[in-house]
């Protein structure tokens, strides 16, 4: 064994698909720890994605649109299971990568 080998130890890499979206979640939106995603906007009858991100204390970060988009449809696509009714609102934890609805349970 070379005296360098342990000089740059391995990351804890994320284990699972949640984990590992939520991990390129917090480098893409720096200091969100909640996200919710929904198909309705509040302002439309007709399905139209939207992204909330939330800090440690409940406020809103400001996300540019098309980053929205972008991180709605893969949090949608990894949780296909998830009953995405046009009216519920979705909350993906980026702590813990769990999804919650917005009734707190688990989706």
């Amino acid at each position: 064994m070379s005296p360098i080998a342990d000089c740059n130890p391995k990351q804890d890499i994320a284990s699972g698909p949640a984990e590992r979206l939520a991990a390129q979640l917090t480098s893409m939106l720096p200091g969100a720890a909640v996200v919710q995603v929904r198909l309705q906007g509040p302002r439309t009858l007709w399905p139209h994605l939207g992204l909330t991100a939330l800090n440690e204390r409940g406020r809103k970060l400001r996300v540019p649109r098309a980053k929205a988009l972008t991180i709605a449809r893969w949090i949608i696509r990894s949780f296909p299971h998830a009953g995405w009714a046009a009216t519920d609102v979705h909350a993906f934890d980026l702590r813990t990568a769990e999804l919650h609805t917005a009734h707190g349970l688990e989706a």
